[in-house]
């Protein structure tokens, strides 16, 4: 609309101002102080509403032809997603899209505060009101009042495996990969790296037979310190063989076959915080699925 009205005698040579400009007819002394004025304090004239309306039908006309040369994704459907399948089952504000008699009050929205890699399953946490978004955010960044506990199905664990060690502390500094758009790597901290701290014990050695002869590996109970943009993924690929599933970081990502489903075998089990209002201590489990 500015661009419009800036240059409205070049592309609407036809149009005539609403407002005429008086400052043709002032005295030359006049029209000099309100040139003065004018260089000290700049005032954007307003746009006739006739211009205005000339732009806005410019404007559509340009989005309506530009859109379709985007080249824009798809959008999402509602089973694709967790807010979608929250739409589905008629919570937050996604219900009143279609059902004006329900409230417009606080508990009509719906935030997401812990959200999951999509191939990853387990816990997700959503806000109900802005109010407790804010505050369970916090409580987010204060590492010492959320604990979160995931499983992870590795086939080779070293530290378990040839040392005999059944917990530790991985602490190896984080950042997004130069060269790949969608990865992060392992950085010094003087080099960029963000600080990445996972504690992880054995839940359960999966292997069986006499004397482990079927080797299926070790289930991996990991306790994320910090919250870096595929942790648990880079960790478990830098100490051991990576998560089983793992196209990105894993040396043993699950074969394509028809008949069973390509997963990566991490599992969000158990998230604990304090209710953003009373401050009670809540717990919340998963099935577990490795």
């Amino acid at each position: 609309a500015r661009y419009v009205f800036r240059n409205r005698k070049r592309l609407l040579p036809s149009h005539i101002d609403d407002e005429p400009d008086s400052s043709k007819n002032e005295p030359p002394q006049k029209k000099q102080r309100n040139d003065d004025n004018l260089a000290q304090k700049t005032k954007q004239p307003s746009m006739p509403p006739s211009l205005r309306s000339a732009a806005d039908e410019a404007f559509s006309i340009i989005q309506r032809l530009h859109i379709p040369l985007m080249n824009l994704p798809t959008p999402t459907e509602d089973w694709e997603s967790a807010q979608g399948q929250l739409r589905l089952l008629g919570y937050g504000d996604f219900a009143n899209e279609n059902n004006h008699s329900l409230s417009t009050s606080d508990k009509s929205k719906m935030y997401v505060v812990h959200r999951l890699d999509c191939q990853t399953s387990g816990v997700l946490l959503f806000a109900r009101n802005p109010e407790s978004a804010s505050k369970l955010c916090k409580a987010w960044r204060e590492r010492d009042v959320v604990q979160k506990v995931y499983l992870a199905h590795v086939m080779r664990w070293p530290p378990y495996d040839d040392q005999k060690l059944e917990e530790g502390t991985i602490e190896l500094p984080l950042a997004a990969s130069r060269t790949e758009r969608i990865k992060w790597e392992v950085r010094e901290l003087d080099d960029g790296g963000k600080s990445s701290i996972t504690k992880w014990k054995i839940y359960k050695d999966a292997d069986s037979g006499e004397d482990n002869t079927t080797k299926e590996g070790a289930i991996l109970e990991l306790h994320p310190i910090t919250g870096r943009t595929h942790q648990l993924r880079i960790h478990c690929a830098e100490i051991g063989s990576g998560i089983v599933g793992d196209s990105l970081y894993g040396d043993s990502p699950v074969p394509w076959d028809a008949g069973k489903p390509t997963i990566l075998r991490l599992h969000a089990q158990m998230l604990s915080l304090r209710h953003p209002r009373s401050g009670e201590e809540l717990t919340f489990k998963a099935p577990r699925l490795l």
